[in-house]
């Protein structure tokens, strides 16, 4: 096994614990156990070759759509899926936004979006139950990278299972928006959205357009300083924004960095994706030593939207204008 597939297993316990205490929290922490894993595996997305163009109808295309997933394993769709269990919260947002919603039947139990979720039939996110996933006799199982290990086991059942990474860029956010609206046969409708999202990231873009180089940014997904690599689509936000990311460099996808390397980096801008667990311009500016860093001293540490953020789906654009705004506020007023 991996290293960091024990080092996630052996983080499970923490993050239950916290879950139970904090239950309207779909953690950034959730994220980093499972996008462990694609520092083992590579952030491929899985790629679509269509044999044919799909009707926009949940029921059935034309002819075969063929796609291979982020493994490699070939899956062939006669018909479009009509009872989907997704595992993966940004596939369940992007299924919603899609149309695809009359399609879904189970979700995984910490989706919180978008709220007609919130009758669905739950799941569990990390070593799911497979009988409880067959008694739902789905046709179709999103499963993304906290659930790697289960995959195999799936299939093995007899299930449909696309196995998906998360992915590792902002342009792999939307290629999986495109992959699930041709598999869902709701292509039009995703293509729809992902030119939407396309106009919004080019605004921001050319707001910042003579700026060769933005402030150094710590992004942090919790108090004990585990934070997002440029090779990962949050990384992908800020290198889109021109920041400079401090975890440039680092050997994992979500590396937990020292205080030292921090004070050392000395950010200019902190972004709190853990301020709903209370982290915020008081408590990083308590922290030994961080009464030097820059973003301290210049009251440059600002709580960011976690679920936005964290999850790679249609609202990934909302939390980089969210960001484009605190660190460029001037171009943005």
């Amino acid at each position: 096994m991996c290293p960091l597939h024990e080092e996630v297993h052996k983080m499970n316990f923490f993050f239950y614990r916290r879950w139970a205490t904090c239950p309207r929290f779909i953690t950034s922490i959730v994220l980093i156990a499972g996008l462990l894993f694609a520092a083992c595996t590579g952030g491929d997305a899985a790629t679509a070759t269509p044999t044919a163009e799909p009707t926009a109808t949940p029921t059935a295309t034309p002819e075969p759509v063929i796609i291979a997933d982020s493994d490699g394993f070939e899956l062939t769709f006669e018909m479009a899926p009509t009872r989907i269990i997704s595992f993966s919260p940004g596939a369940t947002e992007i299924l919603f936004a899609i149309g695809a919603e009359d399609q879904v039947i189970a979700v995984d139990e910490w989706v919180n979006f978008p709220p007609e979720t919130e009758n669905l039939e739950r799941v569990k996110y990390i070593d799911p139950d497979p009988e409880r996933v067959l008694s739902l006799t789905p046709d179709l199982v999103l499963m993304a990278t906290a659930q790697q290990l289960q995959v195999e086991q799936l299939r093995s059942l007899g299930l449909t299972v696309l196995f998906n990474l998360e992915p590792d860029s902002i342009e792999g956010v939307l290629q999986n928006i495109l992959l699930l609206g041709l598999v869902t046969g709701h292509s039009e409708e995703a293509e729809t959205l992902v030119a939407q999202m396309r106009i919004r990231i080019t605004i921001v873009e050319e707001a910042i357009s003579d700026i060769d180089q933005g402030p150094r940014v710590f992004y942090e997904l919790s108090s004990d300083l585990y934070t997002a690599a440029p090779n990962t689509f949050i990384g992908g936000t800020l290198t889109l924004l021109k920041a400079q990311n401090v975890a440039e460099g680092a050997k994992t996808a979500f590396p937990q960095l020292t205080a030292e390397v921090l004070l050392e980096a000395n950010p200019e801008v902190v972004l709190l994706a853990d301020g709903v667990w209370g982290e915020s311009f008081e408590t990083v500016a308590a922290r030994p030593g961080w009464d030097t860093v820059d973003a301290v001293i210049n009251e440059r540490v600002y709580g960011v939207a976690p679920d936005t953020g964290n999850r790679p789906g249609p609202r990934i654009v909302d939390s980089i204008e969210e960001i484009a705004v605190l660190l460029y506020p001037d171009r943005f007023e």
